[in-house]
């Protein structure tokens, strides 16, 4: 079955692009903000809270920085407007991290503000190792501004247990999950299970320090073990909330913590960028091929 899964990460991108969209159609919330914004308040209405997310990373321009932006700071007022229970979470290159620091920064303290303004909360994400200090640092220059913005930190980096430590606080929020992108192999845990057991770690170590932790992960075993220790050492509910991703099957188990008063949160990724994230998503996490194929069959039928 690996062999298989493997097999058609492979294809997927030489597949057409209809196609592609329809296998990654669970995955993502749409292209334009009024299909995102419909979808939140669909999860809303079941009971999850939402992150949204719009596609993109790297841009090469000032003026792309400015454009994504200021769509950011009018999700933010759509949020308030619709009385939406959702935040934000943005990747800095999308912003113009590339571009440079003072550019970054300048799009970042709108968002900031906007963020303030509607009373709302703002996630920065990680990206790859040779960002990873250029976003803490920016976090913390926002946080002076602001406290209600939260940094992303990733098991599979060598260096994340140090920073946890250095960064946990009463006032801290922070989403542990377990890292995508290639990377040095001397920087991170090469080993599956090694990832694992320093995501659990970190997240032990954030919650005792007394910060507030987003649990994203969809391992069954991971959050299994997280929450067996959690409820044996009486941490408050309002300490910490589960992330998934938009369309990953998991509804058992995310009712089940939503039925025992736990915070649900959906990642919500959406944007005209949705080919790009589709392609390097499902070639990224060979597990997910299995729905794939199942996608596949089912669209296949439909079409006939």
């Amino acid at each position: 079955m690996k062999l298989l899964n493997n097999l058609i990460i492979k294809i997927i991108p030489f597949l057409p692009k209809f196609l592609v969209k329809i296998v990654a159609s669970p995955y993502i919330a749409g292209i334009t903000d009024k299909e995102m914004l419909k979808e939140v308040k669909n999860l809303n209405d079941k009971g999850y809270k939402v992150a949204i997310d719009i596609l993109g990373e790297h841009v090469k321009t000032e003026r792309e920085a400015e454009e994504v932006t200021k769509r950011y700071i009018s999700i933010y007022k759509e949020i308030s407007k619709r009385n939406l229970s959702s935040n934000v979470s943005l990747k800095l290159t999308h912003i113009g991290l590339d571009l440079g620091l003072d550019q970054v920064k300048k799009n970042l303290s709108l968002l900031v503000q906007a963020a303030k303004k509607n009373n709302n909360f703002l996630r920065l994400d990680m990206e790859n190792i040779p960002y990873t200090s250029k976003t803490i640092r920016l976090y913390k220059e926002m946080f002076e501004e602001y406290e209600q913005i939260g940094i992303v930190i990733q098991a599979y980096l060598l260096r994340s247990y140090n920073d946890i430590k250095k960064l946990s606080n009463e006032k801290f929020n922070v989403r542990i999950c377990k890292g995508i992108y290639a990377e040095d192999q001397e920087l991170v845990f090469n080993n599956y299970n090694d990832i694992q057991k320093n995501f659990i770690r970190l997240v032990k170590e954030a919650l005792n320090r007394g910060a507030y932790v987003g649990i994203a992960t969809h391992d069954e075993f991971i959050i299994d073990n997280i929450y067996s220790w959690i409820t044996k050492n009486n941490v408050s509910k309002n300490q910490y909330e589960f992330q998934v991703l938009h369309g990953v099957p998991m509804g058992k188990k995310l009712k089940m913590l939503m039925n025992e008063g736990n915070t649900v949160r959906i990642y919500l990724p959406y944007g005209d960028n949705w080919y790009d994230y589709s392609v390097r998503r499902l070639r990224e996490n060979p597990k997910m091929a299995g729905y794939i194929i199942r996608n596949i069959f089912l669209s296949i039928f439909r079409i006939k």
